[in-house]
């Protein structure tokens, strides 16, 4: 009977270079790394991880002191204090389980990736959550090593688990954020051809323009075809169910890092293919002379020092250490305290007016000055001249002195 005891112990010593293993997965996707900061509610939970790890952490130190003891003694007194400390190493880990998976659940209830995600994630992490308490039982309630061994196997089986599912829920919400970029990269590509286009009618050379466009665009189709192997194999999902659920670990494990493999692929393309367009833009620079001409309809948002000129029907916000003149026929609120003057054309200057709404049709808004923040919306041309960054939405084009954001 000892010498079975004896054995059992000896399988439960062996164990700490598997928990060593599960210690990794516990740790593995810290809320530092992965989730915002911004909320409330998320802070609930950033801090309850970061105690139940510290807490986790302590369990650890103590477990493997009990171990170095009980290698060192092999008595009935380390043993017994190897078994009380393997106990409460084995609670810990639960405990800390408990809040990682509680801030997984977290990010998965975010609006955004639940739209995303084809299945219940938060459904399959209240399962698992309901599976660490029953574990949690099985420990509290073992007499035996053997019992204690068990509930260990329960555990570090759930935790693969656990970790594979998250694995590949991330993959999900990254492959939804390279379908983005490749499709504003294929509006990209119609922007570049217009680009050129404007140029050649301008009598530029744009040879090298349309080298840097021809291999933008051949490095976007690599990411794309790289995009679709991806597709096909999460359509796949070897190891899942259509619930999320792992169904057998070692494919499972597989599939998760042939994924991340050829998610790993397909970004490396989409930097040198972002790489490329940037090489576009500085050229571009040289043969605009420096100036960037938006025009169409949509949202145009810029910042910098410089001239700012726009023309048509537009709603506009501006602010700035600037001088702003506007058409005659444009209805012009402030909310600074500067001086207003009409000029002998019939446009209206303003000097140190803080902030300023314009709008009207076939209005001419112009800026100039340093730090400007502006905003227009509506369907007309903006000429930007100086240094700064601007975004467009929906139909507006190319790049210049301002860089694009983004």
């Amino acid at each position: 009977m000892k010498n079975n005891r004896f054995k059992i112990l000896t399988s439960l010593v062996v164990t700490m270079f598997i928990l060593g293993l599960f210690t990794g997965l516990a740790a593995a996707q810290t809320p530092e790394e992965q989730y915002e900061k911004a909320t409330q509610q998320y802070q609930v939970h950033k801090d309850k991880y970061d105690r139940t790890k510290e807490k986790f952490d302590e369990a650890k130190d103590l477990f493997e002191k009990a171990l170095k003891k009980f290698r060192e003694t092999k008595n009935n007194q380390s043993k017994d204090e190897l078994r009380l400390k393997f106990r409460d190493y084995l609670i810990k880990a639960i405990d800390h389980g408990v809040s990682h998976l509680e801030v997984l659940k977290y990010r998965a209830e975010l609006p955004e990736n639940q739209a995303l995600l084809p299945f219940d994630a938060s459904g399959n992490i209240d399962a698992h959550l309901t599976q660490l308490e029953q574990i949690r039982a099985k420990v509290q309630q073992a007499d035996t090593d053997r019992e204690l061994l068990d509930a260990y196997n329960d555990l570090k089986d759930l935790w693969i688990k656990v970790r594979l599912e998250t694995r590949y829920y991330i993959g999900i919400v990254l492959n939804h954020r390279i379908s983005n970029f490749i499709e504003k990269a294929d509006n990209v590509s119609i922007r570049i051809d217009a680009a050129i286009q404007n140029l050649k009618e301008q009598g530029k050379d744009t040879s090298k323009l349309e080298e840097k466009a021809a291999s933008f665009k051949n490095l976007m189709k690599e990411a794309k075809d790289s995009y679709q192997n991806i597709q096909d194999l999460f359509e796949e999902h070897k190891g899942f169910a259509p619930d999320g659920t792992v169904t057998d670990n070692k494919e499972a494990e597989a599939f998760v890092n042939q994924g991340n493999s050829l998610q790993k692929e397909t970004v490396q393309e989409l930097k040198a293919a972002s790489r490329e367009l940037l090489d576009f833009v500085k050229e571009y620079r040289k043969l605009s002379g420096g100036k960037v001409i938006v025009s169409g309809t949509g949202r145009l948002e810029a910042n910098g020092s410089g001239r700012a000129l726009i023309r048509g029907n537009v709603t506009a916000t501006v602010s700035g250490n600037a001088t702003l003149i506007v058409s005659s026929d444009a209805k012009v609120t402030t909310d600074g305290t500067g001086t207003k003057e009409t000029l002998g054309n019939g446009d209206v200057k303003y000097i140190g007016f803080g902030s300023a709404t314009i709008t009207g049709e076939n209005i001419r808004i112009d800026i100039s000055g340093n730090d400007i923040t502006l905003t227009a919306e509506g369907t007309g041309s903006a000429v930007l001249n100086g240094r700064g960054t601007y975004s467009t939405e929906k139909s507006f084009v190319v790049s210049g002195e301002w860089q694009k954001e983004g």
